[in-house]
């Protein structure tokens, strides 16, 4: 029984940008793009009673902002998920993203494979956030400890290393697996070993907290 796709919206004012999104997700077999904007208005007037589970937002539209998006979107459907989708590193313009419910922060650049990689995970419970975005979050947070040594990433083994190492550059556990030479699952296993040994309970944590 094929399992049911996950319920995409875009929200994008380029509109060669949003052509392309429209046409990689319209194939796609994890994700059924409901309908797509290019602001705020056009959201508010597109978005009819159909549930959303996932929307993929531009941060820069024009009139209100994709914060202000966000706030709407969590408002109005606060299961829904919201990853801001955009050409700035701005720390500030990240903070508000994440005050107002987004689950995470992708930069423009990111490779489409990627991006739907990245939607999967938020939709598997994670969080995400292209590398860039991470560090930046990490020196708004943490500016005195950016150079900190932790001892408990002493525990870890030297395979456990390696894969904090290719998660911290927004390898998904694929990527690590067939890197590494072994299956998903042993990924998992792993990774579920350092979130307890390092006390952490998602990537975009484990990224903040060990360098």
């Amino acid at each position: 029984m094929e399992s049911r796709k996950y319920r995409l919206a875009i929200i994008e004012d380029r509109q060669h940008l949003l052509d392309l999104l429209v046409s990689f997700f319209s194939v796609s077999k994890f994700f059924d793009l409901k309908f797509t904007a290019n602001s705020y208005e056009s959201l508010v007037e597109g978005w009819k009673p159909q549930s959303i589970d996932i929307v993929l937002s531009d941060i820069g539209l024009p009139g209100k902002s994709g914060i202000e998006t966000t706030w709407y979107i969590k408002r109005r459907s606060p299961e829904a998920q919201v990853v801001m989708f955009t050409v700035l590193e701005d720390k500030d313009a990240v903070f508000q993203a994440l005050c107002a419910g987004a689950s995470g922060y992708l930069l423009k650049g990111t490779p489409l494979p990627q991006i739907e990689e990245r939607l999967l995970e938020v939709m598997q419970g994670g969080s995400v956030m292209s590398p860039q975005v991470a560090r930046l979050v990490f020196q708004h947070f943490n500016p005195s400890l950016a150079t900190t040594k932790y001892q408990k990433t002493e525990q870890l083994t030297p395979r456990e290393i390696e894969i904090v190492s290719m998660l911290q550059t927004g390898a998904s556990y694929k990527i690590v697996a067939n890197t590494l030479f072994i299956s998903v699952d042993t990924v998992k296993y792993h990774i579920r070993n350092i979130y307890q040994k390092l006390q952490v309970s998602s990537r975009v944590e484990l990224i903040l907290k060990y360098k």
